[in-house]
């Protein structure tokens, strides 16, 4: 779907090479920074993941931080109500305070719900209404399938239905035919009804 395996495979590339490559904070930070701003403006239908600098103590529970073996700050990514921070603990990279090998991480880093390819319009209407993609349907993807006669209020369509609406709260899932029903009455109303 648009290229979005290669976008995630290359990310995820990067984002290792910037684990094996820095060894703190401050040098790490702006790097994934770029990593995911790349990400956004190739992949314009979700929302963008926000990298920001934090406290660890802020994400963890405090009886587990360790002001002597991890670092002071954590690198935060957040989208949407998914949420992850990765801090640097003796000498390795730990993500959420469970993940220290630098090959997962960087995978856990680039599984977020909005990099994922939606096999179905039921997926693309969750990832919109839970907030992971924008409700842009000129830049949502189309699934597969020849395009529906009528476009007019059409987010995105697949072999066998359709993605309509004209906001987040009035979209729905229905059949390709009886979206090809709604657009002959509409056409019949529009012709004088006769």
């Amino acid at each position: 779907m648009y290229g979005l395996s290669s976008i995630k495979r290359e990310a995820q590339q990067e984002i290792l090479s910037l684990l094996h490559t820095c060894c703190d904070i401050d040098h790490l930070f702006p790097g994934l920074q770029k990593v995911f701003q790349t990400v956004s403006r190739q992949i314009v239908w979700a929302d963008p993941i926000v990298v920001s600098l934090d406290k660890t103590i802020h994400h963890m529970e405090f009886y587990y931080h360790d002001p002597v073996t991890q670092s002071e700050k954590a690198i935060v990514f957040k989208q949407a109500n998914e949420f992850q921070y990765l801090f640097r603990e003796l000498n390795h990279w730990n993500l959420n305070d469970e993940i220290s090998e630098n090959e997962e991480i960087a995978r856990q880093l680039i599984a977020w719900s909005a990099l994922s390819e939606p096999k179905t319009i039921r997926e693309i209407m969750f990832l919109i209404r839970a907030g992971f993609w924008k409700f842009d349907p000129k830049q949502i993807p189309k699934l597969s399938g020849t395009p529906p006669a009528d476009l007019e209020e059409l987010i995105s369509w697949d072999e066998k239905s359709v993605l309509t609406g004209t906001n987040i709260q009035n979209m729905d899932v229905i059949s390709r035919e009886a979206w090809s029903r709604i657009v002959a009455r509409e056409q019949w109303y529009n012709d004088g009804g006769s």
